[in-house]
């Protein structure tokens, strides 16, 4: 039993009758200064995990956003750029990330298809100003 792979260039589909999976999107990186930024981050929490980061281990930290949280990316890195009081400055980035989604049938089960889907995204640089 062979499962066959297409390309749907529609972005509709049946949702009786198919089931989509959303790939998760591949990381700039993995290293413990990139923080990505979800719809489910506690941004409090995080502000203070980053200033131990920035007062202790780095000079320098990546945040990181897509899609419907983007705005939260974005308030975050304000967030931490207020409370260093000018001392951590800041460059944002944008672009455009592709992501694929998985279209598998529900009733042909050796039937799959994917879609690719594009998505923006932020990426916050922020780093400490040398006096």
């Amino acid at each position: 039993m062979a499962i066959t792979m297409s390309t749907t260039p529609s972005k509709r589909f049946d949702e009786k009758t198919n089931e989509m999976r959303r790939r998760p999107p591949i990381k700039p990186s993995n290293a413990s200064n990139h923080i990505y930024i979800t719809r489910k981050t506690n941004v409090d929490s995080q502000v203070k995990s980053v200033e131990e980061m920035l007062n202790n281990a780095f000079d320098e930290i990546f945040i990181h956003g897509m899609g419907a949280s983007i705005n939260k990316a974005l308030v975050f890195a304000t967030e931490v750029e207020r409370r260093f009081g000018g001392s951590v400055k800041s460059d944002i980035q944008t672009s455009t990330v592709r992501c694929t989604d998985d279209i598998v049938s529900l009733l042909e089960l050796d039937r799959a298809e994917t879609r690719q889907r594009s998505v923006s995204a932020v990426h916050v640089h922020l780093y400490r100003v040398v006096s």
